[in-house]
């Protein structure tokens, strides 16, 4: 049996006391136990401690990864809600496990304080906890309010995925799982450029904080653009530099008003803890919009939802594997799928089904041959094309068609000159009599806009 100790690190507990609370409430709600172990020091910080003595900087890691060990007395799980920690943490644990002779030097040291590190310590980060562990599947199944609609942008931080040959939990360059666990909370991700750009924490923890918001700033000049309803951060040092620099460009004038969110305070939102019980009242840049926002989205998806399986729709547009395959969007450079069903994911309903663009699905049944999951995007394109013609939206051609079919109960008349022109003989009588006794008979039980009958 594995323990799973939280290593708090030494700004959480010292300025941000909210994301502990944070993720001990998520944590109980999750029903995922954790254990607090005495007798931590600082992880230590690497570009403060490290560059000072790379032996300080080790031996202090490796004190700290025996006391765990020698706390917990079992093999254990080492939980960093903080990048820097993590990064320290991994990356000697990483060293200790494959250098011998480092192990040997480092318990010359620890020996002295009767310690020593023997193995069976796995460090893990928070994200890493949430997505592998736990699992976002799990967590998504335990959801009691999306974040359908609204749009994060990740900031994962510079040190939650490197250095890659001690850290190999995701991708370093274009990580991954911290998006996976926004979508599984139901948030749309948004990528953007200054995505795996530093968040100038360090700058600014070396008194050059001027720069260090020079760097903050470009990240929030770009989600801004992009209109984006929040950040998500994993680690107590981004969150300084995106909430309080961002807090001191607004008192200077720069209104950005992106809240930020550690990730267990979004997670324990979609869960149903209340704001309060998470402590995000502490955030310096204030989080009214994001709510307003939330709400407001709540009331347009529900419209949406009345009209499609959202959850489905939501993975065919995260998926787009049959884009390269459909005809329309391989060759009309103004048909874009997705943007239409990011349009209903946000409950713009009114906006999709006068958008032109629905009707240039060709109903080729290609998305539905390839699709993966069953679904197929052109049932949102039919859908929308039916709801269209409830409001009188469509293509003058398509209303010509259909005005025919009703008449006649065709949508073409034969050409008797071209028959006789080819020696063919009188087509066969039509059932348009029989056919509209059977629709006007309909007519009189069925409301005809509800069960989509002419």
């Amino acid at each position: 049996m594995s323990v799973n100790v939280m290593f708090w690190g030494c700004q959480i507990p010292a300025r941000f006391p909210f994301i502990e609370k944070s993720l001990r409430k998520v944590f109980d709600a999750l029903d995922f136990r954790i254990s607090d172990v005495n007798g931590f020091t600082c992880c230590p910080e690497k570009a403060l401690v490290g560059n000072m003595s790379k032996d300080v900087w080790t031996l202090t890691a490796a004190r700290n990864l025996a006391v765990a060990r020698e706390g917990a007395g079992e093999n254990l799980t080492l939980i960093q809600a903080c990048n820097g920690c993590f990064s320290t943490l991994k990356t000697v644990q990483e060293n200790l496990d494959h250098d011998p002779a480092l192990l040997s030097k480092v318990n010359d040291g620890l020996n002295s304080v009767n310690l020593s590190y023997r193995g069976g310590v796995e460090v893990k980060h928070i994200v890493e906890m949430f997505h592998d562990v736990i699992g976002a599947d799990v967590i998504k199944s335990q959801i009691k309010r999306s974040l359908n609609g609204l749009k994060i942008a990740v900031h994962p931080g510079c040190h939650m995925t490197r250095p890659s040959s001690a850290i190999d939990f995701d991708d370093p360059i274009v990580p991954k799982k911290f998006d996976s666990l926004i979508r599984a909370l139901g948030g749309t991700n948004i990528d953007y450029h200054a995505k795996m750009l530093c968040c100038g924490g360090e700058l600014t923890n070396i008194g050059d904080i001027e720069k260090g918001t020079d760097v903050t700033r470009q990240k929030l000049i770009e989600t801004r653009s992009l209109e984006v309803d929040a950040m998500a951060v994993a680690c107590p040092n981004c969150f300084k530099q995106l909430d309080n620099q961002q807090f001191m460009m607004q008192r200077d004038g720069e209104d950005f008003s992106i809240p930020i969110f550690y990730i267990s305070e979004l997670i324990g939102l979609t869960l149903g803890i209340e704001p309060k019980d998470l402590g995000i009242e502490s955030h310096r840049v204030k989080t009214e919009r994001f709510f307003e926002r939330w709400n407001e989205v709540d009331e347009s998806t529900g419209k949406s939802a009345q009209h499609f399986d959202l959850v489905a729709l939501k993975a065919c547009y995260e998926c787009g594997a049959c884009l390269d395959d459909c005809p329309s969007a391989r060759i009309l450079e103004d048909y874009d799928p997705k943007a239409v069903m990011e349009k209903v994911i946000a409950g713009e309903l009114d906006d999709a089904v006068n958008d032109h663009s629905i009707w240039q699905c060709l109903e080729c049944h290609t998305c539905t041959e390839l699709c993966p999951q069953g679904f197929g995007m052109e049932k949102v394109f039919t859908t929308l094309k039916k709801m269209a013609g409830e409001q009188g939206i469509r293509p003058a051609s398509v209303e010509k068609g259909l005005e025919m079919f009703t008449k006649t109960s065709r949508i073409g008349e034969p050409s008797m000159a071209q028959r006789k022109k080819l020696d063919l003989p009188n087509p066969p009588e039509s059932g348009f009599t029989q056919w509209k006794e059977m629709i006007d008979s309909i007519k009189k039980t069925k409301d005809e806009k509800q069960e989509g009958v002419l």
